[in-house]
């Protein structure tokens, strides 16, 4: 019974297997070869690829190069690491060379309120140059991160679970995907529209966006044990319990924003702004070692990106 249980998944395997190819030899015309978003029937002890298809229709990619392709390392390092690295630069900056800014720090709402921890707005968007660093950071940083969805939107197809069969579990799997969309979309608002030009639209930006990171990380923890890949290899099970850690100090650090942040408006407490700023510190953090982690749970695989112009509609247009 067991051996006919392997049999058959070893069967819906090699229906979507292709050659394995070594992170080092992922070049466009090796690339090539998959037509599809699979891992080899091997996988994970060799190197994978992963075939990102941006395609009119549903049709398979025709055995030519790629239009583009990324490297998971590189995806993680500009997708992940970063961000952290950049805001945590502009940070130090602002301690290091503008020391005499900190102690004399106040906010435009408690003029007598003064912290020697101020909020990350003022190093990333605020004051000069560690604003430009920041854009430069954020313009290396969003376009491999808007291809994170993709990513783990094709990790979860390989686990083996029941619960992958279940309504929720395809929803939750695009809503997911949207979210990241709109919490990258609250950092970029974060970042253009600074602190001091509109309050209100940077306070809403950065709430949307510390929600959507928290949602994020809820449910990439969810789908992670749900789909079955927390049981695929050591990498994936280490990963899952290190995600779960890092949420469980996002989330209260998060929580802790809100009514810190609430405390300084309402009473000009200086303690309660200096928890803000501090939590907000460790958040950053967290969230890039979070989303970091992929570079272990896909180690050695690449996206490739094939556009097709396929459509009748196309065809049409090019004929005429």
């Amino acid at each position: 019974m067991e051996m006919d249980r392997e049999d058959q998944n070893s069967s819906k395997l090699d229906s979507l297997s292709m050659s394995s190819i070594p992170d080092s030899d992922c070049s466009p015309s090796d690339c090539s070869k998959t037509s599809s978003s699979v891992y080899s029937n091997d996988w994970p002890q060799k190197s994978s690829i992963i075939s990102t298809t941006v395609s009119s229709t549903s049709s398979a990619t025709s055995n030519r190069k790629p239009d583009g392709k990324m490297k998971i390392k590189t995806l993680c390092l500009l997708g992940a690491l970063l961000p952290g690295i950049g805001c945590y630069f502009c940070v130090c900056y602002t301690y290091l060379f503008q020391f005499d800014r900190v102690l004399n720090f106040t906010s435009t709402n408690c003029p007598d309120v003064m912290s020697i921890f101020p909020p990350i707005s003022y190093s990333i968007g605020v004051w000069k140059p560690q604003k430009y660093v920041w854009l430069i950071v954020m313009a290396l940083h969003m376009p491999p991160r808007f291809l994170y969805g993709l990513a783990y939107k094709n990790q979860y197809t390989y686990g083996q679970s029941t619960h992958k069969q279940l309504w929720w579990f395809d929803w939750l799997v695009k809503f997911h995907l949207r979210l990241m969309i709109i919490e990258s979309m609250g950092l970029i608002l974060v970042s253009v529209i600074d602190i001091e030009s509109s309050f209100i639209i940077h306070a809403a930006s950065y709430a949307l966006w510390i929600t959507c990171l928290n949602f994020n990380m809820l449910f990439n923890t969810i789908l992670q044990h749900y789909s079955g890949i927390k049981e695929l290899t050591e990498n994936h099970k280490t990963t899952f319990y290190i995600k779960c850690t890092l949420f469980a100090f996002a989330y209260p650090l998060s929580v802790s924003t809100g009514f810190s942040y609430g405390t300084y408006l309402a009473y000009c407490n200086g303690f309660a702004y200096a928890a803000f700023s501090v939590a907000e510190y460790i958040i950053v953090g967290i969230n890039s070692a979070f989303y970091f982690t992929l570079i272990w749970e896909l180690k050695g695989s690449c996206m490739e990106i094939h556009v097709r112009h396929d459509s009748p509609a196309f065809r049409n247009d090019v004929q005429a």
